[in-house]
């Protein structure tokens, strides 16, 4: 039989993610730490900045594509819980996944594993 792929709903990360590492918890050089982990762990991240508040408890993950498997992916690798990880679908963002860190940042891998 024919399978029609377009029909088949994405649910394995792609080979690329690109993502965006946003600070919402106001901490300076947070971002940056994250971002490099996630560079060493071959996800690509093409922006980071301030999200718009500071005020973010939990570390969030947000499928842009509606592909989560992307998003688990990214949580996996920060060790972000899987309830963290949410789809926002927004044809503005060029981005696979954003990433944006809580107050809970010293709990993820980039920062427990130094």
């Amino acid at each position: 039989p024919v399978v029609d792929l377009s029909t088949i709903k994405k649910e394995t990360p792609s080979d690329i993610i690109q993502a965006e590492v946003m600070n919402g918890c106001g901490v300076n050089g947070v971002a940056d730490r994250f971002t490099d982990y996630l560079r060493d762990h071959n996800i690509d991240i093409v922006k980071i900045g301030n999200y718009i508040q500071f005020d973010i408890d939990e570390t969030l993950i947000i499928d842009r594509i509606g592909n989560k498997s992307n998003a688990e992916q990214v949580a996996e690798i920060l060790g972000v819980k899987k309830g963290n990880v949410i789809t926002q679908l927004n044809d503005d963002y060029f981005v696979d996944v954003t990433i944006v860190i809580g107050r809970d940042y010293f709990e993820q891998t980039p920062i427990v594993k130094d």
